[in-house]
């Protein structure tokens, strides 16, 4: 499994990505996967499919930018119940469209072209600041997306994204409670809460690490205070502040609740799509010695809702493509519009390795896919706790 080495900011590189790293590296009479993968990859890419992925991507920006604005404004000046319950649903849409297609992106050093640099640019780190829409730390959420998830897939003590414990059991080698028995029909719930738990997220860690220190030994500086003390009360003065000049306190806190609740649904949602679904593998510490870092991104992360179709066009569009979620790992710097067009490169590539590429026809065969997950780990007579999970390899 490939470490990461951040430099001393800790955000500014991305040495976990290899995104076209081993293309020029002497060919072996066999090539590994990662080479073929990339070098395929690459040749599908060429600079004019490249410059339109870019082009669309920031076409979409700008409409998810506009979109976020107009809610937001619909959302102060709303009047009566339809009204305002019709502000809060597109602004929990919109905040949501925010996460998936901006920062996400930016996040990743992939909303901007990098000219194959892995610095963060600064238009990439600039856009990445739209976290801040959604009341998080971009710099937080990097550290804990960028360098812990991508880097340590779905592996248990390394990957925070897997851990809902103790309310859940989301990987086999977590421990089972009595009441995991039921998380199938529970856990839906727990995910209205990711929203709200990405913003005091933020605020726990700085203050663990006022103590600790962060992954590198660092506590934080008085500029970290400041900056995560003026986002956390310029978000709530827009979302809570500003509103209460125009509506009663209790309409504005149902609002908020509605808001947050929607965002997080829907971010909890589409994230376990991807990762804790039948078809992925978990372990437990480490990857296994005789998987590489390529491979197991490929056997730890599930596709759903590929295709041309009306309905796999617009979950496409909306979730910023990660629906994509095997493309998104092997090639994280890449604009996720690109994602459809590597799709079939990908796919045979690891046909050819011999490497499970799960991908789910449709969104309800996905969701199927997690529930059913969540339903076997839940049961003590299917799932022992101290397994290390080889779930199904099927295609």
């Amino acid at each position: 499994m490939k470490t990461v080495n951040a430099d001393d900011e800790g955000i500014d590189t991305f040495d976990e990505i290899n995104t076209f790293d081993e293309v020029n590296a002497p060919v072996a009479p066999v090539e590994s996967f990662a080479v073929a993968i990339q070098r395929r990859v690459k040749a599908t890419l060429d600079p004019r499919v490249l410059s339109g992925a870019y082009r669309r991507l920031h076409n979409k920006a700008v409409v998810v930018a506009v979109w976020y604005i107009a809610s937001y404004v619909l959302l102060v000046i709303a009047s009566g119940w339809i009204m305002g319950v019709v502000a809060c649903v597109s602004f929990a849409l919109a905040m949501t469209a925010v996460g998936f297609n901006i920062q996400h992106d930016a996040n990743h050093n992939a909303l901007c072209p990098t000219s194959g640099s892995k610095r963060f640019t600064i238009p990439n780190r600039i856009a990445g600041w739209s976290m801040y829409a959604l009341g998080a730390s971009s710099k937080r959420w990097i550290e804990g997306h960028v360098f812990s998830h991508h880097s340590s897939t779905n592996i248990v003590g390394k990957d925070d994204d897997i851990e809902l414990r103790p309310f859940a059991r989301l990987a086999p080698s977590q421990p089972r409670r009595v009441m995991h028995r039921y998380q199938h029909l529970y856990v839906w719930m727990l995910y209205g809460f990711t929203a709200a738990a990405i913003i005091m997220a933020d605020i726990m860690g700085i203050i663990t690490e006022s103590f600790t220190g962060d992954r590198h030994g660092r506590r934080p500086s008085t500029g970290d205070y400041v900056v995560l003390l003026g986002t956390k009360v310029l978000f709530i003065g827009a979302t809570v502040g500003v509103p209460m000049l125009f509506h009663p306190w209790w309409i504005v806190a149902i609002g908020v609740g509605a808001v947050l609740t929607i965002t997080g649904l829907l971010l909890g949602v589409v994230f376990q799509l991807a990762h804790v679904v039948s078809e992925v593998e978990f372990a437990d510490g480490l990857a296994p010695e005789d998987v590489k870092w390529h491979e197991w991104q490929v056997r730890t992360s599930a596709d759903f809702c590929h295709g041309s179709s009306l309905s796999a066009r617009m979950i496409t569009w909306y979730t910023g493509g990660l629906n994509y979620q095997t493309e998104h790992h092997l090639f994280p710097q890449l604009p996720h519009t690109a994602y459809p067009a590597i799709a079939p490169v990908v796919e045979t590539t690891c046909a050819t390795y011999d490497i499970p590429y799960s991908v789910q026809p449709t969104l309800r065969a996905a969701i199927a896919s997690h529930y059913r997950h969540l339903r076997a780990l839940g049961r003590a007579d299917l799932v022992p706790n101290t397994a290390v999970s080889t779930k199904g390899r099927s295609h």
